[in-house]
C-alpha cells in the first residue's frame, strides 16, 4: 500500500477512535444498568468518566511525545487501551467499571493527540490542511456514526459485544501502529527536562494566534456535542422516531459532515474559516428557532444538516491554523486542542438536559454558534498579519 494512503488509514483511524469510545456503546446503556443491577446515574458516570480520561490523558500524552517521539508512546497507548477494555469486560460491579473507564479514556487519548501531531509533522502550509480535511472528515463523521452501529450491535449482542469489537478496534491500530515509522526525529524533539516540557503549556497559551484558534475550535465543538447528546432525545422522544429512523438521521447529518471537511480541504483558510463561522452562527440560530417553535421533523433535520455541514468547514482550517502556529510543540499543541473538545462535550453534556431539552440545546446551539463567529475574527486578524 502507498505510504501516504496508509498514513491517512492510519491518523484518520486514530482520529475516530476517542469518539468510538465514548459513543460506541451508549445504546446498551439500559442493558449495563441492568446487568450491574444500579442506578442509571451510576452507569451514565461512566460516560462522564472516558471523556474525563479523553481530556486529561491529551495533555499528558501530548508534551511527552514532543520530548520522546509518537510511535512508542502510540503503542504504550494502544497497549493500555486493550487491557483496560480487558479490564472493563471483567468488572464485577459498577464502581470497577467506571473506574477502567476512566483509564480506557486516558489510553484511547493517545491515539487522537499523536495522530494529529504526526500529521503536522508530516506536512505543513496547505498540504496540512488538506491532510487534516481527510482526517477530519473522518473523525466528524465517528462521533455520529458510532451510537447507530452500537443500536445495530444490540440486536445481536449485549453490551460487552460493543466492548469486544472495541477490543478488536484496538487491536487493529496496534497492528497499523506497529508498522508505520516514527515522524518525530531525535533531532526535532525537544530536549529539555519532563517538567520543562509539560511547561510548554504556558508559552503555547501566549501565543496569541494559537489561544484564539484554540477557543474558536471549542465553541463549534460545543455545538457539536450539543448536538449529540440531545439529538436522540429531540428525534426519538420528541418527534416519535422510530430507532431505524433516528439512526438514519444521524447517518445523513454524519455525511454533512464529512462533505464540510471535504470541502474546507479545497478552499483558503481564510474563506473557509469566514464562511464556516457565518454560516454555523446563521444556522445554529435558526435552529434554535425551529426547536423553539417545534418546528416540523423535516424542517428541523434540514437545519441539523446545514449546522453540522458548517461545522465541517471549520474543522480542517482551524486546526491546520493551531498547529501551524505551535510546530515546536505540536504534540502538546495538539493536546489541548482535543482536550478542549471533550471539555467542552463534558460540559453541555449535562447541561442539555435541564429543563425543556428543545429549549436547553437551543441555547447551547446559540451560545456556541455567537463563540465561533466572535472568534473567528480573532483569528482571521491574527493571520491576517502574516
Amino acid at each position: 500500500m502507498n505510504k501516504h494512503i496508509f498514513l491517512v488509514i492510519l491518523i484518520g483511524s486514530l482520529s475516530a477512535f476517542p469518539p468510538f469510545v465514548t459513543d460506541l456503546y451508549l445504546p446498551s446503556l439500559p442493558s449495563l444498568a441492568a446487568f450491574f443491577k444500579t442506578s442509571p446515574s451510576l452507569v451514565q458516570m461512566s460516560l462522564t468518566m472516558s471523556m474525563l480520561g479523553l481530556a486529561l490523558g491529551q495533555l499528558f500524552v501530548g508534551p511527552l511525545s514532543d520530548k520522546y517521539g509518537r510511535r512508542h508512546l502510540l503503542l504504550i497507548s494502544l497497549i493500555a487501551f486493550i487491557l483496560s477494555t480487558i479490564l472493563c469486560l471483567l468488572s464485577p460491579n459498577v464502581i470497577v467499571f467506571n473506574a477502567f473507564r476512566l483509564v480506557q479514556g486516558m489510553a484511547a487519548s493517545g491515539g487522537i493527540v499523536i495522530a494529529r501531531a504526526m500529521a503536522a509533522d508530516k506536512c505543513r502550509g496547505k498540504v496540512l490542511t488538506k491532510f487534516l480535511a481527510l482526517v477530519s472528515a473522518i473523525n466528524g463523521i465517528a462521533p455520529v456514526t458510532a451510537p447507530v452501529l452500537g443500536g445495530i450491535l444490540l440486536n445481536f449482542v449485549d453490551w460487552r459485544g460493543t466492548f469486544a469489537l472495541l477490543l478488536i478496534y484496538g487491536f487493529a491500530l496496534l497492528f497499523g501502529a506497529a508498522r508505520t515509522e516514527e515522524s518525530l526525529p531525535e533531532n526535532r524533539r525537544n530536549s529539555n527536562s519532563i517538567f520543562s516540557t509539560f511547561k510548554s503549556y504556558g508559552s503555547i497559551f501566549k501565543n496569541s494566534t494559537y489561544s484564539t484558534t484554540l477557543i474558536l475550535y471549542a465553541a463549534s465543538c460545543l455545538v457539536l456535542f450539543a448536538y449529540i447528546s440531545a439529538s436522540p432525545f429531540i428525534l426519538q422522544q420528541g418527534y416519535g422516531l422510530s430507532p431505524m429512523a433516528f439512526s438514519f438521521c444521524f447517518a445523513v447529518n454524519a455525511i454533512s459532515i464529512g462533505i464540510g471537511c471535504a470541502v474546507a480541504g479545497r478552499a483558503k483558510e481564510r474563506s473557509m474559516i469566514l464562511l464556516g463561522s457565518i454560516c454555523l452562527f446563521i444556522f445554529a440560530g435558526i435552529c434554535a428557532a425551529a426547536l423553539a417553535l417545534q418546528a416540523p421533523i423535516f424542517v428541523i433535520e434540514a437545519t441539523f444538516i446545514c449546522m453540522l455541514f458548517s461545522f465541517g468547514l471549520l474543522q480542517p482550517p482551524v486546526t491546520a491554523i493551531a498547529l501551524n502556529a505551535e510546530r515546536k510543540n505540536a504534540g502538546a499543541a495538539s493536546a489541548l486542542l482535543g482536550a478542549s473538545g471533550f471539555l467542552m462535550g463534558g460540559i453541555v453534556t449535562p447541561l442539555v438536559g435541564i429543563g425543556n431539552i428543545f429549549h436547553s440545546l437551543g441555547i447551547a446551539l446559540v451560545c456556541g454558534g455567537i463563540l465561533a463567529l466572535l472568534f473567528s475574527f480573532f483569528v482571521l486578524k491574527k493571520i491576517g498579519k502574516k
